[in-house]
């Protein structure tokens, strides 16, 4: 599980006030975390991976939240077997964050190289 996916919106709207009707895919990757007190947070979701035998999620934030710049990663790790259902648990041990935050990059940064090799191939012609 270590496919990373983020999808951005052709009109440009970052999930706000968007525009494009129902068809839009700019709300796919937007989540709404709960926090402990009950807040509500938007966030992107970034991508999934596998790492030591866990699985993590990071996730970038899809609205100002105090504390947080737009191009922080924040990063969970969850709990259960389905994506879609399992609790996100913050990560205590800062050396473990390190390394999975470092693990997201490298997985996110051989993703980019891949796109772009596959764009350089030829079409075939």
């Amino acid at each position: 599980m270590s496919e990373l996916e983020k999808k951005n919106c052709t009109c440009g709207c970052e999930g706000e006030e968007c525009t494009c009707g129902d068809d839009c895919s700019c709300d796919e990757d937007i989540v709404e975390l709960t926090t402990d007190d009950g807040k509500k947070l938007k966030f992107f979701f970034v991508g999934t991976i596998e790492y030591k035998g866990k699985n993590y999620s990071a996730f970038e934030p899809a609205e100002e939240i105090d504390g947080l710049s737009e191009d922080d990663l924040v990063i969970f790790e969850l709990s259960g077997d389905d994506e879609e259902t399992a609790d996100l648990l913050p990560i205590d041990d800062e050396a473990l964050l390190d390394e999975v935050f470092e693990e997201f990059c490298r997985v996110l940064e051989e993703d980019e190289l891949a796109e772009e090799a596959a764009s350089l191939e030829p079409d075939g012609e």
